[in-house]
């Protein structure tokens, strides 16, 4: 593990939710469903920044899974249909929560997102589903 998240964890007294196989897992479930256009947001233990909602790489993510204290997924797919047209939102709820429960990764309901946690804090007490 890098040395810098070593610390970090040290230092904050994270405790491990997700090991790298289980990201592995969850990385690649989702890159065979890329079709699916999920968005999700996360936030490095190295930072204090939220990295906004948007479509990733499964594999570029997988590369930081070290250092990720939690995931959320977006549900619903805004696809944009024109100026004139509404975007056509498609709720994606089922597809990611078939993946969690296949791969057995508990999650947590976050306002109305579906979130993974990497590492938990002694101030996080997440209600896992």
């Amino acid at each position: 593990m890098n040395e810098k998240y070593l610390k970090i964890i040290n230092d904050r007294q994270l405790v491990s939710v997700m090991n790298k196989t289980k990201w592995r897992e969850l990385c690649d479930e989702f890159g065979e469903l890329h079709s699916l256009n999920i968005s999700i947001r996360y936030k490095l233990i190295s930072s204090n920044e939220t990295l906004g909602f948007s479509p990733v790489w499964w594999d570029e993510l997988f590369e930081e899974s070290t250092g990720i204290e939690w995931l959320d997924f977006n549900p619903i797919v805004c696809e944009h249909r024109g100026r004139l047209v509404s975007d056509k939102e498609t709720d994606r709820s089922d597809e990611i929560l078939s993946v969690l429960k296949d791969l057995g990764i508990k999650y947590s309901i976050q306002e109305s997102y579906f979130r993974v946690w990497g590492y938990l804090s002694q101030d996080a007490h997440p209600q896992f589903v």
